[in-house]
């Protein structure tokens, strides 16, 4: 007679029961990659170069970005009249171009004044004296309003070019447009080359989670064969995607972190030179964190795949 005490030998309560799943094929698996460190180690370092390569190169995109986000150049059309107009007709038109809504400022540069600046700046001051005539024009240097956008603009250059005088017309800031749009061509490159790099990772991990299912085939048929169902057989190998993910995404923040400390020292001596008071940022906390969760969730996606494909074909006989 017991009175009444309980052996503790019944079934689990399905919640305690689940948990307890869970945790054993967490470590299990976890332990199982472990006993192969090489294999381990090779498929780590799979996932981490797929994640590493465009991490790095978005960090330096967006120190790029940041640097042209800093770049304060007001935006400037150079209007060259014709050799033939006076100074007092250049005048004329600044004024007449200047009362326009969508136009800030207007000056004007005369010819000679060119002249000698660029002489000043060239150091050819002989050469220009020798001379007989200045080829420079007079040059108009107009300022848009603020609130202009980029289709307007191109309008305004238009309507510039066909002021009567008005030989050629440059837009001082157009490089920097240029700029912007190949910034986002990069960007756009980059997050393609690591779509497609993840795709490879993706499918990579699924081919090492399909031969695990194959090694432990009769474990899978035995589990059926009880009554367990494929949840229950799908746990561990989903741990197992989860391990190789976060592995891989622990290896990527360790060679992006080399890979950005061999560039700083360089980056920064370039910024220096340019005059520039920003700094070359790393790969923050929040972004390395993130980089560990995009590699344990292509990890999960993996096992997933696999599983939901191959172990429906592994049935009892």
């Amino acid at each position: 007679m017991n009175n009444g005490r309980r052996l503790g030998v019944g079934p689990r309560p399905v919640l305690s029961a689940w948990i307890h799943h869970h945790r054993q094929a967490a470590a299990d698996s976890l332990q199982k990659m472990l006993f192969e460190p090489v294999s381990t180690f090779l498929t780590w370092l799979v996932v981490g170069i797929a994640l590493a390569l465009p991490a790095t190169l978005l960090v330096l995109l967006s120190n790029a970005n940041e640097l042209a986000e800093g770049v304060n150049i007001p935006a400037r059309f150079s209007l060259f009249l014709d050799e033939s107009t006076t100074l007092e007709q250049a005048e004329e038109t600044a004024r007449a171009i200047e009362r326009r809504v969508d136009i800030s400022q207007v000056t004007v540069l005369d010819r000679v004044t060119a002249l000698a600046d660029f002489g000043a700046e060239t150091g050819l001051e002989s050469l220009i004296e020798s001379l007989d005539s200045n080829p420079l024009p007079h040059t108009l240097l107009v300022e848009p309003a603020v609130h202009i956008d980029a289709r307007r603009m191109d309008e305004l250059a238009v309507a510039l070019a066909n002021v009567p005088g008005v030989i050629d017309v440059i837009f001082d800031t157009q490089w920097l447009a240029r700029l912007e749009v190949t910034l986002v061509f990069i960007e756009r490159l980059i997050i393609g080359l690591g779509l497609l790099m993840v795709m490879g990772a993706v499918l990579i991990l699924g081919n090492t989670i399909r031969l695990a299912i194959e090694a432990r085939r009769p474990e899978i048929v035995v589990i059926k064969l009880i009554g367990g169902g494929d949840a229950f057989a799908r746990r561990p190998f989903l741990y197992t995607g989860l391990w190789c993910g976060i592995g891989g995404g622990v290896l990527a923040i360790v060679m992006v972190f080399i890979f950005l400390s061999l560039l700083s020292g360089p980056a920064s001596a370039l910024l220096a030179l340019y005059s520039s008071e920003r700094q070359f940022q790393g790969l923050s906390f929040v972004a390395a964190l993130q980089l560990a969760l995009i590699g344990g969730g292509l990890g999960l996606l993996s096992a997933w795949q696999a599983t939901a494909l191959h172990l429906r074909r592994i049935e009892p006989r």
